[in-house]
């Protein structure tokens, strides 16, 4: 009897989460159409340097096609593939051999692959054939990679160099030669070489398919360190779904995570991320713990002329990208108003400091980003306030832009652990300049 009460309470456990239904616009981490890597580093001149991987998996028995793009720091698109995923199928991306030797995913599909020995299936998985003359698709990929043009460039895109394919440059300048970005992975409907930002990619190339899931490690043989986390899952909005205060589908004017790609007309679908955050952090204490912050943010802008590729003494348009309210509170709640200049002249001349100025950046919650301000947090432990809200000239979102916040910790050297910020609102319904606890 108690082995079938619990047989029983199994089953009703497993019918219960079939029918849950994830909800649009909230951070809820489900199936999905686009998966996004919100920071990623690769160290080219270390090989013992840390090794980003990231796994991309199909939650459904039909098989599907991923399109992977990589973005700059400056949210320019760099390079794109394709990954074929049949039924249940699981692929791992490593960012740091594809920056040094410009491998790829080795996938085919059926029609390519008609003995199952490149993308094999289960017996639970479906296998099918896919239009395209590209990737994966219109040719056996036996060793796919980068040409050497195609390592070049991404190298120098995402090194804050000029880029010969590009003729100009795409990234910030760091000096260390250290490759940064942001990677985003989206469902699509065939082979081809558009990427996000193509014209006519959402109309035909990308589709609303929620099945996408997956996570990323961050490999650190020098530290001696391992950690990782979720990917960011955005879902697609489809017809009969409501979501969090909006209903599906978006319209023409909605706040969409691809929407400065398509003016905001909504033609994407994808659920946007929230603008302000609540994030853990210690930088004191006798194990001498550290907290760096991985944010990514929406520029606003399309990577189009000046603020797309560039000359390599300029930045784009954009840059650098402000904040609304950031507050440090310490565990008695004590709060500490950051990146935020006071005085005592008249007129001041003080004012808020840009602590996250790129599309995407790791921040020392001690020391700040390079290029940016620091965060200055007088206290040992507690946690963050991020209003990450902010506008650009000839803004179609005033006041409202979405991000995403991830905390790596480490201890003694010896221990390291990443999580994801909480998530306090959405875009889409987010007010212009969101909640400001210290004005």
């Amino acid at each position: 009897m108690k082995k079938l009460a619990l047989v029983l309470a199994f089953a009703a456990t497993v019918v219960t989460a079939g029918a849950a239904r994830a909800e649009i616009g909230t951070a809820d981490i489900t199936p999905a159409a686009t998966l996004l890597l919100p920071h990623f580093e690769v160290d080219l001149k270390n090989p013992n340097g840390a090794t980003p991987t990231f796994m991309v998996n199909n939650a459904s028995a039909t098989a599907v096609l991923a399109r992977v793009t990589l973005w700059t720091d400056e949210a320019i698109p760099t390079f794109s593939f394709d990954i074929f995923l049949t039924g249940y199928d699981v692929q791992q991306v490593n960012l740091r051999t594809l920056f040094t030797s410009g491998d790829l995913p080795i996938t085919a599909d059926a029609q390519q692959d008609p003995a199952d020995t490149i993308s094999p299936k289960g017996p639970l998985s479906q296998d099918i054939n896919f239009p395209g003359a590209t990737g994966p698709c219109g040719a056996v990929y036996a060793s796919p990679a980068l040409s050497q043009a195609e390592l070049r460039h991404v190298r120098a895109a995402h090194t804050g160099k000029r880029s010969a394919i590009l003729g100009g440059c795409a990234g910030a300048t760091y000096g260390d030669n250290v490759a940064r970005g942001y990677v985003t992975v989206d469902t699509v409907s065939q082979c081809n070489t558009l990427n996000p930002s193509s014209p006519g990619y959402f109309a035909g190339i990308a589709t609303s398919q929620n099945v996408l899931w997956g996570d990323y490690e961050i490999t650190d043989a020098a530290q001696n360190f391992q950690w990782g986390g979720s990917l960011v899952h955005i879902e697609s909005c489809g017809p009969l779904w409501v979501g969090n205060g909006a209903s599906c589908p978006y319209v023409p004017g909605d706040y969409t995570f691809y929407g400065r790609l398509t003016a905001f007309d909504a033609a994407d679908q994808r659920e946007p991320l929230a603008t302000t955050f609540a994030a853990r952090y210690r930088i004191g204490g006798i194990d001498s713990p550290s907290t760096d912050l991985l944010v990514w943010r929406d520029t606003k802008l399309a990577p189009t002329g000046l603020s797309g590729k560039h000359n390599c003494n300029k930045k784009p348009t954009w840059f650098p990208l402000a904040q609304s309210d950031v507050v440090a509170f310490d565990e008695r709640e004590n709060p500490s108003d950051l990146c935020y200049l006071t005085d005592n002249v008249s007129p001041p001349i003080g004012g808020s400091q840009t602590c996250f100025p790129l599309a995407t950046q790791r921040v020392s919650v001690i020391g700040g980003n390079p290029l940016g301000f620091p965060l200055d947090t007088p206290f040992e432990s507690g946690w963050l306030f991020l209003n990450l809200n902010h506008a650009v000239a000839g803004d179609p979102q005033p006041g409202v832009a979405q991000a995403w916040v991830e905390i790596a910790q480490d201890s003694e050297g010896r221990f390291a652990v990443g999580a994801q910020a909480i998530a306090l609102d959405n875009a889409r319904t987010a007010n212009p300049g969101g909640v400001l606890l210290i004005p």
